[in-house]
């Protein structure tokens, strides 16, 4: 069934009527992701854009699926231990700098799978960026703070100052963006803006170098698949642990037959608590392909999954895993066209305003995505020269009968793959309202502590404490629990239904 309406949901409502505005002139769903993309590094800089990366999930209307890994890379002059001090250098500063794939993932998607040109869907953000939005976002939010982390990253660094002092208003970003919509994405890695970027770098110390952006190139990946429940699950490869962890841990959730409570909460949530805790514990595990083995076959098995679900059940008290203190900043948006063309896609440009890092002659804010390797060497995701790090982002695709029925994914670190597998979980098994599956409470697993969103009854948070665990309760429909975005495709119609978080700020937009 083809969808009667295409559709685009981000997570900021000019951002999507940007995506959804290509749909109308004849687009494809991959113009559209383009557009949006760009528009979130002008309305939501804290979160996402050109000094960033990525992955994007497409299933295509003929049926072919694949993977698209625009992550960013460690500079040439990165090292394993270079970060063995333990300090923040790898947050914040020109150290915390990998090598940004955002406009290569561009490229590469319109080359082989867009229809219109770059220039055309630059525009709207061009004109974002020179004139300014008068809209609220959650970026305007943290800068306004001034006690806040994001705040006092920003001011640690004169160029990021003075580029966010308009709030709203990114005249160098545009003028750079018109510079890429005349020579093209490519424009990005080769020429005089990669040499101004890596002078500039190198003078506070970096190490990203002219030579980095150069020898950056997307990579095509083969989707992970796997089936729940009678539905298929088409998922994002390693790097991304998400896609393979949340099929991992859906299939460990049918093993265990949650569907007998699945309307009943607090029959359900001890489970789901158990297998949240039994899949996030095993992300240590992932990292690049190309520099580890990641035993991907391993995790897809339903041998596996079914040896996980006895263990679950044969322990008195479940057990959760060892704490993170990671921090998401991450943008997550859908696109489904009239044709039935399906991106789903993550991009990210790590903690807030990355690492606070802004080029002042380009008005890009850099991410920093050395944050998310290993700090200690000798491990799966340590740091190594041109190595991609692994992720949380978890773009997904729920098929019915073979043909797109919810698209989705999230922002929020680790609560990426938690909250996705929770939504999931809540429209198939618990056969919830996309809405209602979005905005319903979550839980997540945190060190010894299960944390627990605000809006579950007693008698669910009574059942959890009998099943061993300690509960850290959080307000209702709290930011830290990311923010799932999702497209449902009615099979039957081919309606389509968009349900934004309401713990960010999302929107959806008709063509």
């Amino acid at each position: 069934m083809r969808p009667a309406r295409g559709m685009v949901l981000a997570a900021h409502p000019i951002a999507a009527k940007a995506g959804a505005a290509v749909l109308r002139k004849g687009g494809n769903a991959v113009d559209a992701a383009v557009a949006t993309s760009l528009m979130l590094g002008v309305v939501e800089p804290a979160f996402s854009g050109i000094g960033g990366g990525g992955f994007a999930l497409l299933f295509k209307s003929n049926g072919e699926s694949l993977a698209l890994d625009y992550r960013e890379t460690a500079p040439l002059g990165s090292s394993a231990s270079m970060f063995a001090d333990h300090s923040d250098k790898n947050r914040v500063g020109p150290l915390a700098i990998a090598t940004p794939g955002v406009l290569a993932g561009h490229a590469r998607l319109l080359e082989e799978h867009g229809t219109m040109k770059f220039a055309d869907l630059a525009r709207s953000a061009v004109n974002a960026a020179d004139s300014g939005v008068r809209s609220e976002s959650l970026s305007l939010r943290m800068l306004r703070d001034k006690e806040s982390g994001p705040f006092n990253k920003i001011s640690h660094f004169e160029a990021s100052s003075n580029v966010f002092k308009r709030r709203n208003r990114f005249p160098v970003l545009a003028k750079t963006l018109v510079a890429l919509a005349g020579s093209g994405p490519s424009a990005f890695y080769h020429g005089s803006i990669p040499e101004r970027a890596a002078r500039y770098l190198k003078d506070m110390g970096g190490v990203l170098s002219e030579e980095d952006f150069e020898k950056y190139s997307p990579k095509e990946r083969k989707p992970v698949t796997g089936d729940f429940l009678g539905y298929g699950l088409v998922s994002m490869p390693p790097p991304s642990a998400g896609g393979t962890l949340l099929i991992h841990g859906l299939q460990v959730a049918e093993e265990l037959d949650r569907k007998r409570s699945a309307r009943e909460e607090a029959g359900r949530l001890p489970a789901t608590a158990a297998v949240l805790g039994s899949m996030l514990r095993e992300k240590w595990r992932f990292g690049d392909p190309e520099y580890t083995d990641v035993p991907v076959a391993s995790f897809l098995s339903k041998t596996n999954a079914k040896k996980r679900a006895e263990e679950i059940r044969s322990r008195e008290v479940m057990t959760l895993r060892e704490s993170t203190t990671d921090v998401g900043s991450t943008s997550h948006f859908c696109v489904v066209d009239r044709n039935g063309n399906t991106v789903a896609s993550t991009e990210t440009i790590e903690c807030y305003f990355g690492s606070g890092v802004t080029i002042p002659e380009l008005g890009v804010i850099m991410n920093d995505e050395m944050h998310d390797f290993d700090v200690v060497p000798g491990r799966p995701n340590s740091v190594a020269p041109l190595k991609r790090p692994a992720s949380s982002m978890t773009p997904s695709i729920v098929l019915k009968d073979g043909s797109p029925f919810l698209v989705l994914g999230g922002a929020g670190s680790e609560r990426i793959i938690s909250s996705v597998f929770q939504v999931v979980g809540n429209v198939i098994e618990g056969e919830m309202s996309l809405s209602d599956a979005v905005s319903s409470p979550r839980i997540h697993p945190s060190g010894e502590t299960l944390e627990v969103e605000g809006g579950f009854g007693r008698g669910t948070l009574s059942e959890l404490r009998r099943s061993g665990f300690k509960l850290d309760l959080r307000q209702k429909w709290d930011p830290y629990f990311g923010g799932v975005h999702a497209i449902m495709v009615d099979p039957r119609s081919g309606r389509t239904i968009g349900a934004a978080d309401p713990r960010r700020m999302g929107s959806a937009a008709f063509d």
